[in-house]
């Protein structure tokens, strides 16, 4: 049975917050306020005690030598938060109120690459289901704190040694030769995942583009969540619609330092007030089509 020490923390941390955020796909709450994440072998299961100290799973050793790192808490957000409040930029920094207690995780970057690869043209719900599938597919079963089996993130190797048919039987569609692709260019050694870590950020974006169906969004998303590079910015759908409806067509993030992670303040922002970055036009309709709805309904 799992035991728990108590962690205090130098500044804020929220589990929900950095589980929502869509930057991750497998951790989550699995009951009683307790989340589990897992990165590559390790599993920690822990739960929330106020904004500035968390309950773990692990031994000491295990929290300064892996998770520490993960939840990027050697990191002074503290202080990127007050130059976001300085810069005068009121969206962002209401955007930064209402995310604190994020943290840009460092997360493997193979599950990275894989992950993003499945996440193009998915919900975020649809991603947490492929990555799920497929670390029971091809993970290995490990033994979690709390005594559940759960499956850890599929090695390259064994990926690699699978099929775009049986990919494809997972759902993963049109994705199935681009994961497979990935897996059988990192397992044979053509894209070395740890001799690429310390490249200038422009040759790293380069080689991991060199895998089929990995593209500029794909290719920042790993370098952000799997290599903690926080100057790059992924842009996907939400992020043009804040750009286009928060600050009117201007990029707020444009040589800002630390870019990265005040997009994930903007994106988690937009997720949780959608209506605000929905497109004036449609936003219109939509009202429109409101109104019509409540007139029948008055008849």
């Amino acid at each position: 049975m799992r035991k728990f020490r108590t962690i205090e923390l130098r500044e804020a941390l929220s589990l929900r917050k950095i589980a929502d955020s869509g930057q991750c796909f497998r951790p989550g709450e699995i009951g009683d306020g307790v989340f589990r994440f897992i990165s590559g072998n390790e599993v920690l299961e822990l739960r929330q005690r106020g904004d500035c100290a968390v309950e773990v799973s692990c031994d000491a050793e295990s929290w300064d030598k892996v998770w520490r790192t993960y939840f990027d808490l050697e990191r002074d957000y503290s202080a990127i938060q007050r130059d976001i409040f300085e810069s005068g930029d009121t969206l962002l920094a209401e955007a930064t109120v209402h995310g604190d207690g994020i943290r840009v995780l460092r997360q493997e970057p193979f599950e990275m690459l894989v992950s993003f690869v499945l996440s193009q043209r998915k919900s975020i719900p649809a991603i947490r289901t492929a990555v799920r599938e497929l670390a029971e597919a091809y993970g290995e079963a490990t033994e979690a704190p709390s005594g559940e089996t759960v499956f850890l993130f599929p090695k390259p190797e064994v990926l690699a040694g699978s099929s775009e048919e049986s990919l494809r039987n997972l759902g993963l569609g049109y994705r199935a030769p681009y994961v497979l692709d990935a897996a059988r260019r990192v397992a044979d050694g053509r894209l070395d995942l740890d001799a690429v870590r310390d490249l200038p950020d422009e040759e790293l974006f380069a080689e991991l583009q060199s895998v089929h169906g990995v593209g500029k969004k794909v290719a920042n998303c790993v370098m952000l969540f799997g290599y903690g590079r926080t100057e790059r910015v992924p842009s996907d759908v939400w992020m043009q619609r804040i750009v286009s409806e928060g600050y009117q067509g201007v990029d707020p993030l444009i040589a800002r330092k630390h870019a990265g992670i005040l997009q994930q303040y903007l994106f988690y922002y937009a997720l949780t007030h959608k209506e605000r970055f929905i497109p004036r036009k449609a936003r219109d309709e939509n009202r429109k089509e409101k109104r019509r709805n409540e007139s029948c309904d008055t008849n």
